[in-house]
């Protein structure tokens, strides 16, 4: 009887684990967060944008990563220097502290002065009350809106290459795509490629609980 109690133990326990080992782990949030209600139109999606982040080899890997990081630098530049292109009103490649209250007629109110005048500062480097080219571009970026999801786009890509099954140091179309099935899997526990109105709960539930613990993370 004790023998019989005894296996019984064993065999449950190593049920328990064999059904631990079988669950499948939740796929991370910035394969989610998008994530459409039917499979084959939320594979194409993303294999289309990774098309291009990969490039001709149609693989994910570092250098196409650093090539990301260049092009996000530059845009980020471009976005800073903004400011200098819609406030140099005459196109002499000056901006002076008038035109650059001009370019903000909505925010020209008492209360507002003393914020432009420190906005415009950043971009003045060497302080002589006019604003160059070259200093927009090298001005300090100023605050931007936090991420919704705590990543840049090219932080995403990067974090897709740390996916690579293989850990070859990089990630192809075919590697991506079971990827994409395998998440798309995670909610659609009947298998028939669309989500129903309970599993699309449940993914709008994973996502509504990221953005709550995202905006915890970032109050001070």
């Amino acid at each position: 009887m004790r023998a019989g109690f005894v296996f019984a133990a064993v065999f449950l326990s190593v049920a328990a684990m064999s059904a631990r080992a079988e669950t499948p782990a939740a796929p991370p949030i910035f394969l989610v967060e998008d994530m459409g209600n039917a499979r084959d139109q939320y594979v194409s999606s993303h294999l289309e944008p990774f098309a291009v982040y990969s490039g001709a080899d149609r693989a994910l890997d570092e250098d196409d990563i650093a090539r990301l990081r260049q092009v996000d630098a530059a845009r980020q530049r471009a976005v800073a220097a903004m400011p200098f292109f819609t406030g140099d009103l005459d196109a002499d490649g000056r901006m002076t502290l008038d035109e650059y209250k001009l370019a903000n007629l909505y925010e020209s109110r008492d209360e507002a002065e003393l914020g432009m005048k420190a906005r415009f500062a950043n971009f003045d480097r060497n302080g002589d009350g006019i604003v160059t080219l070259d200093e927009a571009l090298k001005s300090p970026p100023l605050p931007r809106m936090p991420l919704a999801y705590g990543l840049s786009d090219t932080a995403r890509v990067a974090a897709l290459l740390a996916l690579d099954p293989n850990k070859d140091g990089k990630l192809t179309e075919d590697e991506f795509k079971a990827l994409l099935l395998s998440a798309f899997a995670f909610y659609d526990k009947n298998g028939d490629g669309a989500l129903s109105k309970a599993e699309k709960a449940e993914r709008a539930a994973t996502v509504r609980q990221f953005r709550q613990e995202q905006e915890k993370r970032q109050k001070p």
